[in-house]
């Protein structure tokens, strides 16, 4: 089959992971692919270091501008007749819609939209989240069969009327990393951060990996570890990732007077590689599909405190394997990471449970043959 997917932002992200795994696992199988994206991001890079062709589409962006859009529809219209693919694979809202539209109009055989988290479960203005529930229904309109990732979004999904027939739910997987061993990935972010390892070694690292957007409600973290020093002062907080909220973090870092327990350490490559070096893992979302970084942080065997947003409740049982908390709740993330602190031996135990489940229900194998299956179908 020769497959076209087209992704809004080539920034490294889920949904970029997503796409990346898809298109080489593809590839691998021998179908023609091909990867049409907004800028020229990292994504765009790593594709075409494994051989797979791309289009830049400058013009394709997450914000809403009449210009533009009409711009990047005549683009997307000019790659698909271009291409005429036989499978048209849409990730992203703006990508899903215009892609949606445009492979209607040229008649690809099979549109698939996949869906990482309904924008409108973002904290909006009601008039906002009603065009955006809207533009959604549209989008799964014209599309053939529309992916989601996690059960509770299915059910979203299944609430628009006139796609039930369209829907399919199909868990994200992933390949467990080869991370990088406790000792190697410490010292590499104690040098990253300037501490020396002996000081570094010394400390409780609670650590995550998060573009800088405010879906990830990292404001939140910050908050919460002002309050968890006062107790335990030898707590360091670590964010790997990059984005547009990075001038705002840094300014409740200075305002918490953190800037000696929370570090911005930027985008890494290949960051799930150190996840070792954490003693506990925390996302603090307001909005999520299924995210990856907690299934490789699961992987590594860490204690997760996350919240109830997404997809996340249908990996971590609370309690059990992980700590849940409410989002936007600095108070109640302060509490669940105070307790992991505190008890080492149920830290462990979350892990290994996390871990055990991770690698029996979410394969990249099995993620792909089921994509794979609605391509053919």
């Amino acid at each position: 089959m020769r497959i076209l997917y087209i992704i809004t932002k080539s920034n490294w992200g889920g949904a970029q992971r997503h796409v990346f795994d898809l298109a080489t696992r593809m590839k691998e199988k021998g179908h023609e692919v091909y990867v049409a994206l907004g800028g020229d991001g990292i994504l765009k890079q790593k594709l075409e270091d494994t051989g797979i062709y791309t289009f830049s589409i400058l013009a394709l962006e997450r914000d809403i501008s009449a210009t533009k859009e009409t711009s990047s529809f005549k683009e997307i219209f000019s790659i698909i007749k271009n291409k005429r693919p036989d499978v048209l694979h849409l990730h992203s809202p703006k990508a899903g819609g215009l892609g949606a539209l445009a492979g209607r109009i040229l008649r690809v055989k099979k549109i698939i939209y996949t869906v990482h988290g309904w924008a409108f479960n973002e904290d909006r203005p009601v008039h906002q989240k009603c065009f955006i529930a809207l533009f959604s229904w549209f989008t799964m309109i014209l599309a053939h069969t529309t992916i989601l990732l996690s059960e509770r979004e299915y059910k979203q999904a299944l609430t628009f009327p006139l796609v039930k027939n369209k829907l399919a739910l199909v868990s994200l997987g992933i390949k467990p990393p080869i991370f990088i061993s406790l000792d190697g990935s410490r010292q590499a972010l104690a040098k990253k951060i300037g501490i020396p390892l002996h000081d570094f070694n010394k400390k409780t690292i609670i650590g995550t990996i998060a573009e800088l957007h405010p879906n990830k409600g990292l404001p939140y973290l910050i908050k919460s570890i002002a309050t968890v020093v006062k107790q335990y002062p030898n707590t360091l907080c670590l964010i790997i990732g990059d984005g547009q909220g990075k001038a705002t973090l840094h300014m409740i870092i200075k305002e918490n007077k953190l800037e000696q327990h929370v570090f911005l350490l930027g985008y890494i490559d290949q960051a799930s590689d150190y996840l070792k070096a954490f003693n506990i893992f925390v996302l603090p979302s307001t909005k999520e599909g299924l995210p990856y970084v907690i299934l490789e942080a699961g992987c590594a065997s860490l204690p997760i405190v996350s919240t109830i947003v997404g997809g996340i409740p249908e990996i971590i049982e609370d309690m059990k394997s992980g700590i849940l908390i409410q989002s936007k709740n600095s108070r109640e993330l302060a509490h669940a990471l105070s307790f992991m602190i505190e008890h080492p031996e149920e830290r462990k135990k979350y892990g290994n449970r996390l871990k055990e489940k991770i690698v029996t229900n979410f394969s990249i194998e099995k993620m792909i043959e089921n994509v794979e299956r609605i391509y053919q179908n």
